[in-house]
C-alpha cells in the first residue's frame, strides 16, 4: 500500500526546535511523512537521530547525483552548512517540502523554488489537526 502522506524533508534545526518545545511525539501524529538525509540524522545529538528514526523519521541517502547537487548548491549558497544543503538537495530531488528554522537555508530553498515551512507552520498544523490546543 502506497504512503499518501505529503513528504517533508527536514534539517537538524527543525528537530532541535520541536525537542525544545517538547512536541516531538506530537509532530509524528501529523499526517506527514518526514524524511531526512543520513548525514542530518547522524549530526543530531539532542534529540538523538536514531530515536527520531524509531518514532517514524525515514532516513534517506543521497548518492551520486544528489551529492553533486549538494556541491552545486554549496557553490551558490555559502551560508548554509553542507549538512543543511543535503536536506535541501533531498527535498529538491524528491519534490518534497523542506522544513527548516534556519534563515540561510530558507533563503536558499526559496531561491531554488522549493516549498519551505518552519517551526511555526508545524505548530499551526498541530493546532489545526487538534493534536495540541493553544494555551
Amino acid at each position: 500500500m502506497a504512503d499518501s502522506r505529503r513528504i517533508h524533508a527536514n534539517d537538524t534545526n527543525i528537530w532541535i526546535d520541536l525537542y525544545a518545545g517538547g512536541i516531538i511525539h506530537e509532530a509524528f501524529q501529523l499526517p506527514l511523512r518526514f524524511i531526512a538525509p543520513d548525514v542530518v540524522i547522524a549530526e543530531l545529538r539532542v534529540p538523538d537521530g536514531q530515536t527520531l528514526v524509531s518514532l517514524g523519521l525515514q532516513q534517506e541517502e543521497l548518492a551520486g547525483d544528489g551529492v553533486h547537487l549538494v556541491i552545486q548548491l554549496a557553490s551558490r549558497y555559502p551560508a548554509p552548512s553542507r549538512v543543511d544543503l543535503f536536506a535541501l538537495a533531498l527535498a529538491k530531488a524528491r519534490g518534497a517540502v523542506l522544513l527548516t528554522g534556519d534563515r540561510h537555508l530558507r533563503k536558499a530553498t526559496e531561491q531554488e523554488k522549493v516549498s519551505v515551512h518552519g517551526t511555526l507552520w508545524i505548530l499551526d498544523e498541530l493546532v489545526r489537526q487538534r493534536i495540541v490546543t493553544p494555551q
